[in-house]
């Protein structure tokens, strides 16, 4: 008799690493980095931090310390890794979110099989990762990228919103950005997308993420999860889209113009 004839074989789960671009967070680092280390997630995970240049108090808080931290380097800047080589701090000097994404996608690359994306002032609730690995495990070969619904917490007044993003399609994407930039993206579609400004476009410091969502929409499907996986904090009425505004409009435009391009290409 074959061995495992009659047995349906386990499927091991994917390998995550969490990226966490981290530049002045040091009021939120902390709390996003342990809302990542308390994922439920049954398979291997990873955090990889990316200081961005910060000249706050973030590079101390975030560095592993204490026996047996493995030292490295990459890129020109210092690596610093938990003895089990699963939290990951990486130093570089400040080139942006996009960037400092980059860094953190390419050094965890070839240990990784999918990326979470955690912005350093939000936060994952504790099934996000194992919900959304769940969708993306149905087709790993045609699911890009997975979002969910998110939480709004408005730091001020200390209310919580419930943000409900509707299911996908790639008309509406075109229309608006409903896939959040905490998002779960699929190793494979990175590499397909990537262009020489990187797997986000380095450029752009505002509507990176849409930039890659459209480039990975037009080979892949983007799925949606219908429940609330992320905190994500608004900071008074100025949030960075209000402060940048005019930043944010030529981005935008950008997003369309590449779009465009590759279309007529």
């Amino acid at each position: 008799m074959l061995f495992g004839l009659g047995k349906k074989l386990k499927m091991e789960e994917p390998r995550v690493t969490v990226i966490i671009a981290c530049y002045n967070d040091e009021e939120f680092i902390k709390k996003a980095i342990d809302s990542a280390t308390k994922q439920n997630y049954k398979g291997p995970l990873t955090i990889c931090v990316i200081n961005d240049g910060s000249t706050d108090s973030s590079w101390g808080l975030i560095s592993p310390s204490g026996e047996g931290v493995i030292k490295d380097t990459f890129e020109g800047g210092d690596v610093l890794m938990s003895p089990d080589k699963k939290f990951i701090v990486i130093d570089r000097v400040n080139g942006g979110p996009s960037a400092a994404r980059n860094t953190g996608i390419r050094y965890t690359l070839e240990d990784t099989d999918i990326y979470a994306m955690l912005d350093a002032d939000d936060e994952m609730y504790p099934n996000k990762v194992q919900e959304c690995v769940n969708v993306m495990k149905k087709d790993m070969n045609s699911i890009g990228a997975v979002y969910g619904d998110y939480d709004t917490l408005h730091t001020e007044t200390g209310k919580i919103i419930r943000e409900f993003k509707e299911p996908y399609s790639r008309r509406r994407l075109i229309e608006e950005c409903m896939v959040h930039s905490g998002s779960i993206v699929n190793k494979k579609a990175l590499t397909t997308v990537e262009e020489e400004t990187g797997f986000y476009d380095s450029t752009m410091r505002t509507c990176e993420d849409y930039d890659l969502w459209m480039r990975i929409s037009e080979k892949y499907v983007i799925a949606h999860v219908a429940e609330s996986l992320t905190l994500v904090r608004v900071t008074g009425v100025n949030s960075s889209f209000i402060v940048n505004e005019d930043v944010w409009k030529r981005n935008w435009s950008r997003v369309m113009e590449k779009l465009e391009q590759r279309a007529n290409a």
